[in-house]
Order: C-alpha cells, then structure tokens, then sequence
C-alpha cells in the first residue's frame, strides 16, 4: 500500500517547525527534519523546494493558526492582549520562529510580507472602530495602538530571561503566568480607557 502523501507533507511540517524553532534557517538541517519525519531529503525537497522556501511555509503555517485562534474585536480591544498573551505562551516555537525571521529577512523580506501587512491593517481598523465607537481612546494613532498591544502580549515570552530577572519567579509557571495574563488585561484597560470629560 502506498504511503499517503498528506500524512508525509504532515510529519515533514511537525518536524520542521521543530527544527527552525531550535536552530533558525541557519542552522537547521534537511537531514534531521526529514530523519524526525521518517521521510527521505528528495520527498522534502520534491514538497517544499528549498530551506529558505520550507522556513517561509512553515512560518506562514503558524502564523495562519495564530490569526484563527485569536480574533481582535472593536468592542473588547484590551482582551486581545491576554488572548495573544496565552496563545504565544501555549505555542513557543511561534515565537522562536518569529524571532529567527527577524534576525535572518530583512523587514520588506520577510516571507509573505504583503499578505500578512494587509492582516495586520484589519487589525489597525478594527481598533479604529473602537476609537469610533468610544471602546478606547481615540487620541492616539490606531496602528500606534496595535503595536503596543501585541508588544504588551509578546514581550516578556520573547525575553523570558528579562522577565525572571525582574519579576523574580519563572514566567513560565502556571500562577506566574495567570498573573501577568490578569495584568496585561488590566493595563491595556487603563492605557486604552476613554478619559471621562
């Protein structure tokens, strides 16, 4: 019976996610993804083409599993922080991925990035229409807005080692992390509130 090709593409994804989490593009290797897929290099390079080609799909592929599990809504704006917050902290190898796009594209090169800007506008106006339906403050840029909000999200999960030199305790640990989850909520509601006149 032959192999079933999806179920192949499938373990050569899983394996490679884990792969250019660890070692970046740089630093992964064919052999070892398609070893941990039980799959040979010519069925990799017949599927995906090259590294670079594989990491872009890989990234997109996560990233894709990130824009569907967390939706940014005009009417709860601040709750899109805790959200993104537990999504990146339950899935860090996307946050791996992202930092290893950062340090291997340059900004204009990183994979897909005419696709993912237009995601990121949707974004941009649905805070726009929280600053028109008075949710939020309207004083301040919207796309402004959102880059605060996912760098309130994301950033002690991408310097875990900053968070625990402050906060003193492991990011990571359940109760640690319900904390900072209830604090980043509350903060975006503070900094987000519509000043009473």
């Amino acid at each position: 019976m032959p192999r079933d090709a999806s179920d192949t593409r499938r373990r050569i994804l899983a394996a490679a996610v884990e792969e250019f989490a660890n070692f970046g593009i740089a630093g992964a290797r064919v052999e070892r993804i398609a070893s941990r897929a039980s799959a040979n290099k010519r069925a990799l390079y017949e599927q995906f083409g090259d590294k670079t080609t594989l990491f872009t799909i890989v990234l997109a592929s996560e990233l894709e599993k990130l824009a569907n599990a967390v939706e940014l809504r005009p009417d709860n704006v601040a709750e899109y922080v805790g959200d993104l917050f537990d999504y990146c902290a339950g899935h860090p190898w996307l946050v791996r991925l992202v930092q290893w796009e950062a340090l291997w594209f340059a900004p204009r090169q990183a994979p897909n990035f005419a696709q993912r800007a237009s995601g990121y506008a949707k974004k941009v106006e649905a805070v726009a229409a929280a600053q028109r339906a008075g949710h939020i403050n309207d004083e301040l840029p919207a796309e402004r807005v959102l880059m605060l909000l996912i760098g309130l999200a994301e950033w002690t999960i991408y310097v875990p080692q900053l968070a625990e030199m402050i906060l003193g305790d492991n990011p990571a640990a359940a109760e640690q992390r319900a904390r900072h989850r209830a604090f980043l909520v509350a903060a975006a509601h503070q900094l987000l509130a519509v000043e009473r006149r």
